[in-house]
């Protein structure tokens, strides 16, 4: 069959497309693929081209973006296939994970540049990739060199999750097959009844897990039998406890299963890392627990270090969580499957865009590294954050629910009928009725008579002034209620939502830039030099200690701060004597992340001004912002008129 001829760029934007279910916007797939919109309808017209002959297709429709079609999705599925493909430093990378892993012998390095046909340079790059992916990372596995030779460390268990890491990350949930590779180590028709006969045992012992887990649960059982049947099984150990009764009864069921269809057999080892992959994995009904019983399905540690967590947002960021009884037994569930031997956590896409998206969730969530560590004994990775960062987004959606006071009065001036404008407010209250109270639908002409004292916000269905009364803001919307006035009104709630959380002392932003710490048209580019030359502002004016030069390398380190173009923001919350900003602005751009950056602030905080982190991230990564305009800034005047106006 033939291949496609398309760029590695344009076979991951069409498998991309391809696992959407609804329409994706091009902003979304360029900001996935770190593109412009621009390439990505170049792209589009590309691939429409190679894939019209097998009657398929990118929909393309204005404002809902792209939705892929296909009469026989199978087809494309096997076109768009590569066996053995070098275009990146990524998939150099997986192949030398994949030959390091299945090999017995040690590689030679020149043998591997002939193979890949790429260049010494290159290869010693990818290695330092390798390294910092899956040595320096979990599963921490050594790669031993001598002379011109490398090969993994002779550790089955570490060579198995490295396995398994590869396959997961590349797991397509719309399909059984992959987009990008044809592994030919999985034998499908093995992992097909594997994926089949697992479902069945675990519902037996009614034990349900997340998708993630049963996922690699489903490949490590694949990745078990491949590797038992190759001679090499798990190495002699003790049996471990099995105090998950219904995960022991659902091991055992599986793998007698497995023995008997599969015509082999498995040793208690397997048996006990199997196991351990299920009672991990295995997730409590969280619907059934009650308050009375929580010591029964969670430990002390995971008890005491949810209190602490909670305790810790509210002195810091003053919002208090404790009363939100379903959210506290989610963030125990989290924090138990954490402790786990074997804990997935499926990655969501492009992280910055996760990031850019729960700004202020992660910082919430950042305050948990600090008692990771006192109670774990490490800090949690940026993944691990990320789903932590979407608990606490749910908390924070209860605490608007819970608080009815804090909604925004509003008014609705429509110059329609009152049918018109009654249908209006149950369209934004459909949408934003935790956020909105709509107290009155007033027609437009009867606005001088109206006392708007005590109101937020104006909805008007013209463009007329309302009122002069300076704490009221007006919002223009159709009287249709289109999908850019639910965006617009999204937009103006989430800035509403950053003023509540921050704290009504804070210092504007403009004093903060008029008297922050200047350095102007720097001749700087290592990451590390620029993050040491700013903290030391804060350090020798002894605002700070070192601690803080430490913390934001941690961060930076687990969970960058550049998420975008124009602004990188570095920041810690370890405490400052008074709350200040550092500037610098490079004479080029440099690339962070991706991110091409010449503005670089660092902020320290006093802790009484804790929240106007949420002020400062919402100010510097707004979307609304000229980005063009900002990569050209380099003094402190045209900084201050740029956010002055």
């Amino acid at each position: 069959m033939n291949k496609l001829n398309l760029t590695l760029r344009q076979r991951k934007l069409l498998h991309m497309i391809q696992e959407q279910t609804t329409y994706i916007t091009g902003n979304e797939l360029a900001q996935q693929l770190n593109v412009s919109p621009r390439t990505i309808r170049n792209d589009v017209v590309a691939i429409n081209k190679n894939i019209f002959p097998y009657e398929a297709q990118i929909l393309s429709e204005r404002s809902k973006g792209y939705l892929y079609y296909a009469k026989n999705p199978d087809i494309i599925q096997k076109l768009n296939q590569i066996d053995t493909a070098f275009f990146t430093k990524e998939d150099r990378m997986r192949y030398l994970a994949f030959r390091l892993c299945l090999t017995d012998e040690a590689l030679n390095i020149y043998d591997l540049e002939d193979e890949m046909f790429v260049s010494h340079t290159t290869l010693e790059h990818d290695l330092h990739y390798l390294k910092m992916r899956y040595v320096l990372s979990e599963p921490n596995i050594k790669l031993e060199q001598k002379k011109d030779n490398i090969s993994f460390e002779k550790n089955e268990k570490k060579r198995r999750a490295v396995l398994n890491q590869l396959f997961y990350e590349d797991w397509n949930y719309n399909t059984s097959g992959n987009t990008y590779y044809g592994y030919n180590f999985l034998n499908k028709d093995i992992l097909d009844y594997i994926m089949d006969e697992v479902p069945l045992h675990l519902s037996r012992y009614k034990i349900a897990m997340e998708d993630p887990s049963l996922v690699s649960l489903n490949l490590s059982i694949a990745i078990m039998y491949h590797r038992v049947v190759s001679g090499h099984p798990l190495p002699s150990t003790p049996p471990i406890p099995k105090p998950d009764t219904q995960a022991n009864l659902a091991t055992n069921s599986i793998v007698d299963a497995l023995e008997g269809q599969l015509h082999c057999s498995f040793s208690h080892e397997e048996r006990d890392e199997l196991y351990q992959r299920i009672a991990s994995g295995h997730l409590p009904d969280i619907a059934k627990i009650t308050f009375s019983e929580l010591s029964q399905y969670f430990g002390p540690i995971t008890l005491n270090l949810a209190d602490a967590y909670l305790e810790k947002i509210k002195k810091v960021f003053n919002l208090d969580f404790i009363g939100d009884r379903d959210f506290y037994i989610t963030l125990l569930a989290y924090l138990q499957y954490l402790q786990t031997p074997i804990h997935i956590f499926n990655k969501q896409g492009n992280p910055n865009i996760a990031k850019k998206n729960l700004l202020k969730e992660m910082e919430i969530a950042y305050l948990f590294q600090d008692l990771a560590l006192e109670y774990l004994g490490y800090y949690i990775n940026q993944t691990e954050l990320l789903y932590l960062a979407h608990c606490i987004s749910g908390a924070l959606e209860f605490l608007y629910e819970t608080h009815p006071e804090s909604k925004l009065k509003t008014v609705i001036c429509c110059h329609m009928n009152l049918s018109t404008a009654w249908a209006l407010k149950r369209k934004v209250l459909g949408a934003f009725d935790k956020y909105l109270d709509i107290v009155s639908l007033l027609p437009i002409n009867a606005k001088s008579a109206y006392d708007f004292n005590n109101i937020d916000l104006i909805l008007s269905t013209v463009r007329k002034p309302i009122t002069n009364h300076s704490g009221t803001d007006i919002i223009q919307i159709s009287h249709f209620l289109t999908p850019r006035d639910y965006l617009t009104l999204s937009a103006y709630i989430q800035e509403k939502q950053i003023v509540q959380l921050c704290s009504s002392k804070e210092t504007s932003l403009k004093d903060l830039l008029e008297h922050a710490f200047w350095h102007e048209k720097e001749l700087l580019s290592d990451h590390f030099s620029i993050i040491e030359y700013m903290a030391s502002d804060f350090i020798q004016n002894h605002l700070v200690t070192s601690q803080y030069l430490s913390d934001i390398l941690r961060r930076e380190s687990i969970a960058t701060c550049a998420i975008g173009p124009g602004i990188l923001f570095l920041h810690s919350l370890v405490p400052s004597k008074e709350t200040k900003l550092s500037v610098v602005t490079l004479d080029h751009r440099i690339v962070w992340n991706s991110h091409k950056v010449r503005i670089i602030i660092m902020a320290a905080f006093h802790p009484d001004d804790a929240t106007s982190l949420f002020r400062l991230l919402h100010t510097f990564y707004d979307d609304s912002l000229n980005i063009e305009k900002l990569q050209m800034l380099k003094t402190k005047k045209e900084i201050l008129d740029f956010f002055d106006n």
